[in-house]
């Protein structure tokens, strides 16, 4: 049945999940006094449940994509580690909203390593996302740089999130289980790795206790959001036009901030919200610069 699901609707869903991951993310945060075990348990279950259901079609993967599919899920991963602690440290909609740079950024990916043109519609793309950027930065105050780790976490999370869409996009024999599988196994280890960044989690100090208390979270987590949210993203994107995708994602964007006003009374100022319209315009001109190149090939 889900491989017969409509590749639209499954980014549609996925926003639902990618929109509130900062509840149960903060909530397990919380429960486990900031130590990122319970999250790796989540992740690792996650995964690896996943990683046995795709085995059967282990003999169908070449070993050209298992190394493109590690090196996206290498930078996917990377994008979600800091993506996470900047939702556990920052604004949700600032996160969120700094994240969305990730269409300005394939842009960038697509004009300099994928030696596709540069048009006057993409000049204006760029310009926008960008230009909202700074608008959030603050640069009539002479702002031009992220004033937090948490800003600055949601813009690089961005970068590197679109360089592991580009490498989903470019991989043609794409095996939506076993990429998705090496993607959260891949994560599960960025969150080790990000107890190493300053003010981060910890990992020691993990007892029974905080066991106990985190394992209904470490399951939800790990089967309500990881494993579905990964799974629709990764099958939706390899599918749909990445302009189309883009914009079907902003669904997030709209998803986080309300989640995020009713759950944890965080409001967005008017900065924000001008520094958002440009930035979701970005994909939005994009969108429409490439629909009429194909008219104009038609």
């Amino acid at each position: 049945m889900l491989k017969n699901l409509n590749p639209n609707f499954a980014i549609i869903l996925s926003t639902l999940l990618w929109g509130t991951w900062w509840y149960p993310l903060r909530l397990m945060n919380e429960i486990a006094n900031n130590n990122a075990i319970p999250l790796f348990l989540s992740f690792s279950l996650a995964g690896i449940f996943l990683l046995v259901l795709s085995l059967k079609d282990i003999k169908n993967i070449t070993k050209q994509n298992v190394i493109l599919t590690i090196v996206a899920a290498s930078a996917g991963a990377a994008a979600m580690c800091l993506y996470n602690e900047g939702l556990l440290r920052g604004n949700v909609a600032r996160i969120l909203i700094f994240f969305y740079l990730t269409s300005v950024w394939s842009t960038l990916i697509e004009i300099f390593f994928m030696k596709q043109g540069l048009t006057i519609y993409r000049v204006f793309s760029i310009i926008c996302g960008f230009s909202g950027m700074f608008v959030m930065m603050g640069i009539d105050q002479g702002n031009y740089l992220p004033s937090t780790l948490a800003d600055f976490f949601g813009v690089l999370s961005g970068l590197l999130w679109s360089v592991c869409a580009t490498l989903i996009r470019v991989n043609t024999d794409l095996r939506v289980n076993f990429a998705t599988s090496v993607f959260i196994l891949m994560g599960g280890v960025f969150v080790i790795l990000a107890v190493l960044l300053p003010g981060g989690q910890i990992i020691e100090g993990f007892t029974y206790s905080i066991f106990k208390n985190s394992v209904l979270i470490i399951l939800v987590f790990g089967f309500l959001w990881i494993l579905p949210g990964y799974w629709l993203v990764t099958m939706g994107q390899d599918q749909v036009d990445p302009g189309r995708a883009g914009i079907l994602l902003m669904f997030e964007v709209l998803i986080g901030v309300v989640s995020a006003y009713l759950l944890a009374n965080e409001v967005i100022t008017i900065r924000e919200f001008l520094g958002a319209i440009l930035i979701l315009t970005a994909p939005l001109i994009e969108l429409y610069a490439s629909k009429n190149s194909l008219k104009s090939i038609s």
